[in-house]
């Protein structure tokens, strides 16, 4: 089974996926960790090259993590923040790429909230407690505010993290359960 986790960062997708890694055994990669083993420092990438190789680079990653899915084994991929708004030309595939994610029955969008001035305070306070990414908060605010009406456009199941992170994680497998039923009962029909 490949499951996908999208949404803003900050929203508690790594967490979700490190939790259900622990307690079940699922594999997960994350798109950021595994851009920075491959390419370095985000920020600095960008930088050196701009949004949009980044962006394309990003997405070719993320085709070399597709293809480490084991048929046999649960995985979780992790996407990177503004993976799912990208701009339709960014690469080849990318539209393709999307429309799967999207249309995906394991897709899970991650939000605090559907309310945008929550979903912002809280996102923003997420991310201004993490250090490693040098975050500025007007700049952090600004990426919510442009991105949140694009993840609501996005035709894929809402989870929302405005739990502890242990109860998240525990919705997914519930959800997953479910859904893992419904899909081997259609099987068989």
């Amino acid at each position: 089974m490949l499951i996908y986790f999208i949404g803003p960062g900050g929203a508690g997708k790594t967490t979700a996926a490190k939790l259900l890694s622990a307690e079940f055994g699922f594999d997960y990669y994350d798109l950021d960790e595994y851009f920075m083993q491959r390419e370095g420092d985000i920020t600095q990438y960008i930088t050196r090259h701009g949004y949009k190789e980044y962006a394309a680079r990003n997405i070719q990653l993320f085709m070399q993590l597709q293809i480490k899915y084991d048929l046999n084994k649960i995985m979780i991929i992790v996407c990177s923040s503004g993976f799912m708004t990208y701009p339709h030309d960014i690469h080849q595939d990318y539209i393709k790429i999307k429309d799967e994610i999207e249309s995906h029955i394991f897709t899970f969008l991650m939000l605090p909230s559907l309310v945008l001035e929550t979903c912002v305070q809280e996102i923003v306070a997420r991310q201004m407690n993490r250090a490693y990414l040098n975050p500025v908060r007007a700049k952090e605010e600004l990426k919510i505010r442009q991105r949140f009406q694009l993840y609501l456009n996005l035709r894929c199941r809402v989870l929302f993290t405005d739990q502890i992170p242990d109860q998240v994680a525990a919705n997914v497998k519930q959800i997953l359960d479910t859904l893992n039923k419904v899909k081997q009962g259609s099987n068989k029909s």
